[in-house]
């Protein structure tokens, strides 16, 4: 016993020396959390640590130990997945689904800390979700109810239309309804001073239009930017597309109409038409939660912090991935990155070019929290159809997610505050955030009665806030654009064909949506089962 002891004093002494013990305000350190901090081991700190797990044990019911587990041996298996967001696990479904591959091994990389890629959601330690970005869940989607369980995720609907502030009465909010699904606000839409009275009897065709057609014949069509099919198609005026049509569609994908495409728009603008915009009970990541559950029932072998260093060719074996926790022999791979992670990936294989990077959207979301009267108690979006100036009205969009999905907030008088706010407001306040916060409180305090506005200059707390590079990737122009119904060959990446046995999968090899995602998900899923059928 007193051999052991010294030699656990001396590994302690090592991992100390390595840097797996760090200054930290934490009050004690248990042998998990110390092993997630060595992620960068070198192999005498990594004999430590097993040498420690084994000797002292660990919490062998604890996800993050079981999934972070460092490789201790070169494993193989039938399909590796490379990314854990919604397309791969939606690919990783899709291939142990099929018949006669339940028993098959399947393992999923995934290089940060948890599954979900881009649908993810915080939790403060007072109780508040923070999505990180504001998004919402369109129940119309065709492909999210194919691999979804509604039920279980309790979707929160918004209320159908949207407020508008217009800047015309300070403090004033006016309603664009749906008066198919509300009857009762037909008055108010066909009233209310957003646009002309005009614009109002245009809706009608365009809904008539995506309501007739189905998804596949919307994208079929002569595709121009959405800036021109709205004006020179529908016939709407500038003043409607300014105060409703520019912030609702901009707030959606994250980039001016004139680089929009039309048949996105038309997609989208069915999806909305025909079912409701929500917020899962528990945040959008109830999405994430409820399929890394689904893959681990399936058997799916799941890594998180463990990053792809390299992808090499392993001859008529397959294909050898090298991560920083180990190496992984694998018969084919499904590639389930971002469309520039993947380019760097594959840029190695003849004919894949890196020089040109497919365009990525950024926004950015700041959350303010108040335990106060909300100044909107309907769930509903409210845009900003005044001044675009991203200097002195940055903000687009504005949501009381609490109003929407009560778990939104810890319960109470408490609630919370989304707010949007697009790349050139973003990079006018770059390294100046509190200016931005400043200036949010300002614009925000107009758009509301008189009583609300030293709630929000002085009482408001800033939550958080969150400024995503690569939230969705370009949908017209560019290299590869994300707007391709029925998704892209997923064995071909940039026209270049990869080797047999690699797929390819996202948003960016299909249309720039949560859709999107899953319908890439499952073509390189079934794309990976009949090249396994092909194998055996």
């Amino acid at each position: 016993m007193g051999v052991t002891l010294v030699i656990c004093l001396y590994l302690l002494h090592i991992l100390t020396l390595t840097g797996a013990f760090a200054p930290n305000h934490m009050s004690e350190l248990n042998l998990v959390s110390l092993r997630n901090r060595v992620e960068s081991n070198s192999t005498t700190r990594v004999f430590a640590l097993n040498f420690l797990d084994k000797f002292f044990g660990g919490d062998t019911n604890n996800n993050n130990n079981r999934n972070n587990k460092i490789f201790t041996l070169e494993e193989e298996y039938d399909l590796c997945i490379i990314g854990g967001g919604v397309s791969g696990m939606t690919s990783a479904l899709t291939f142990t689904q099929e018949e006669g591959k339940i028993d098959k091994k399947v393992i999923m990389l995934e290089a940060s800390s948890s599954l979900g890629g881009r649908v993810q959601s915080d939790v403060t330690e007072d109780g508040y979700i923070l999505d990180r970005g504001f998004a919402v869940f369109i129940e119309a989607y065709p492909f999210a109810r194919r691999m979804l369980d509604y039920e279980n995720l309790e979707l929160c609907r918004f209320e159908p239309g949207a407020l508008v502030y217009t800047g015309e009465e300070e403090g004033t909010l006016f309603k664009v309804a749906d008066p198919i699904r509300r009857p009762a606000d037909t008055f108010v839409a066909l009233t209310a001073p957003i646009g002309e009275f005009s614009d109002k009897l245009k809706v009608i065709p365009l809904l008539v239009h995506v309501f007739t057609q189905s998804i596949d014949d919307l994208f079929t069509e002569l595709e121009t930017d959405t800036l021109s099919c709205l004006k020179d198609r529908w016939g709407f005026s500038d003043k409607f597309i300014s105060q409703f049509m520019r912030p609702f569609l901009e707030g959606i994908y994250l980039a001016p109409l004139e680089q929009q495409s039309s048949c996105m728009f038309h997609f989208v603008f069915k999806m909305f038409s025909e079912g409701y915009a929500c917020l899962p009970k528990d945040g959008m990541k109830g999405v994430a939660v409820q399929m890394s559950s689904n893959c681990e029932n399936n058997g799916i072998e799941i890594k998180t912090d463990c990053t792809v260093t390299s992808l090499d060719g392993d001859g008529e074996n397959g294909f050898i991935v090298k991560t920083n926790r180990g190496k992984v022999h694998t018969k084919s791979i499904v590639l389930a990155t971002e469309g520039n992670v993947a380019e760097k990936i594959l840029s190695k294989f003849s004919g894949v070019d890196e020089s040109e990077a497919q365009i990525q959207r950024s926004v950015g979301c700041l959350y303010y929290t108040f335990n106060s009267k909300v100044p909107v108690i309907e769930p509903i979006l409210i845009l900003n159809g005044s001044s675009r100036d991203p200097k002195e009205c940055p903000v687009n969009n504005v949501c009381f997610p609490s109003m929407v999905a009560s778990r939104y907030s810890p319960g109470g008088d408490a609630n919370i505050c989304s707010v949007t706010i697009l790349k050139p407001a973003m990079d006018l306040y770059a390294g100046k955030m509190d200016e931005l916060d400043t200036t949010v409180r300002k614009q925000l305090s107009t758009w509301f009665p008189p009583e609300f506005s030293d709630d929000i200059l002085n009482k408001w707390e800033l939550k958080g806030m969150y400024n995503i590079q690569s939230a969705q990737p370009a949908q017209f122009g560019g290299v590869s654009p994300a707007n391709a119904n029925g998704g892209k060959d997923c064995s071909v990446f940039r026209k270049a064909e990869l080797p047999s046995g690699l797929f390819v999968c996202g948003d960016h090899m299909a249309t720039a949506t949560l859709n999107g995602a899953f319908e890439s998900g499952i073509n390189a899923g079934k794309a990976a089962a009949s090249f396994y059928e092909r194998q055996t």
